[in-house]
């Protein structure tokens, strides 16, 4: 008698098989840390989200997490890595099948810094501008909100953080010395991972 033995699915978890991309960049993140989180519907509704899984994706940016069956109100991904913004995802447990694995592609934004040099080289007195480029909502990341600087001599530099493989424009106004007005337009190209410097002489 022969018995052949053959590998048992599990049918007890819930199985999230998916990728971490960058579409800017066009290439999966690897090496990106994924935590997954859930609010349990035991006893009623709770505010709070569990951590239920952790995984870190693989060279084609996919990770693999099993989640005990129970009933949930939300599922929480977040998502870490260096050279990127850090995401956050919310999963609605109706998309996730329940005896399937759930796949999806999540997208990362890569990194870049944008360092604006402010440079008076005329002696004006006062020059405004405004920086346009997309970005997050971290403490050190770039705004749109316009920067007056008054006075001579200036010679400085701010840097900020934006998405990657972006075209940022920077635009405003100084006043020369003879109260004329002239009109400042910068653009540059935003590799991801780099610093990328534009200029403001006046």
């Amino acid at each position: 008698m022969f018995t052949i033995a053959g590998c048992t699915k599990k049918t007890d978890v819930f199985v999230f098989d998916c990728v971490i991309y960058d579409h800017r960049v066009d290439t999966p993140v690897s090496n990106a840390a994924v935590t997954m989180s859930v609010q349990n519907a035991v006893g009623g509704f709770n505010p709070n989200f569990n951590v239920v899984g952790t995984a870190t994706t693989d060279a084609n940016g996919r990770f693999y997490i099993e989640v005990d069956k129970a009933v949930y109100y939300s599922y929480r991904l977040e998502v870490s890595h260096p050279q990127h913004f850090e995401g956050t995802f919310a999963i609605n447990p109706d998309d996730v099948p329940f005896s399937t694995a759930y796949a999806n592609t999540f997208n990362l934004e890569p990194k870049a810094w944008i360092a604006t040099s402010v440079f008076n080289q005329n002696g004006s007195q006062t020059v405004t501008f405004a920086l346009d480029a997309e970005t997050d909502e971290c403490t050190n990341c770039c705004t749109d909100n316009a920067r007056i600087i008054q006075g001579f001599p200036v010679d400085t530099t701010f840097v900020c953080q934006v998405y990657g493989q972006q075209t940022a424009n920077i635009n405003g106004t100084y006043v020369d010395n003879n109260g004329g007005i002239f009109q400042i337009a910068e653009s540059a190209f935003v590799p991801a991972f780099d610093t990328t410097t534009i200029n403001i002489i006046y």
